[in-house]
């Protein structure tokens, strides 16, 4: 369910990148933020209510949200996850982390970076802009 959700996160954020605008864009751009946004979405499976995505509370409806119905299915209608369910979370996320293909490991650090420093919000409007991360 995990791995499932993370890689459709991912996809997803291909798919939104091309219906809002976002052409033609370098691989570790692109690939960055996709990681950022399935790494986003299972920090909010695996602890969930615990942090917050840096500037999308007033974001439009048509922002790509982590968020959704699908957060509190399956194994956290039993109650809290297993430990064995968190600990597969982490682990797909330390992947995300520490992959070093260019594109989807440095366009990940470049681009949580930037969301960190900047917001989800204001990154995504930089690469519509520019094509790549706010410095």
């Amino acid at each position: 369910r995990l791995l499932t959700g993370a890689i459709l996160a991912h996809e997803l954020i291909h798919g939104w990148l091309r219906l809002n605008g976002y052409r033609n864009l370098a691989p570790e751009v692109e690939e960055g933020v996709c990681q950022v946004l399935s790494h986003m979405w299972l920090d909010s499976e695996v602890l969930p209510k615990t942090r917050h995505i840096p500037s999308t509370s007033s974001a439009s409806t048509s922002m790509p949200s982590t968020s959704s119905s699908s957060s509190h299915c399956s194994s956290s209608k039993k109650g809290r996850r297993s430990s064995v369910e968190n600990k597969l979370g982490k682990f797909f996320m330390h992947q995300i982390e520490h992959d070093w293909s260019p594109a989807y490991g440095r366009g990940y650090r470049a681009a949580m970076s930037a969301v960190n420093k900047y917001g989800l919000r204001r990154t995504l409007d930089q690469i519509r802009y520019t094509g790549t991360f706010p410095e």
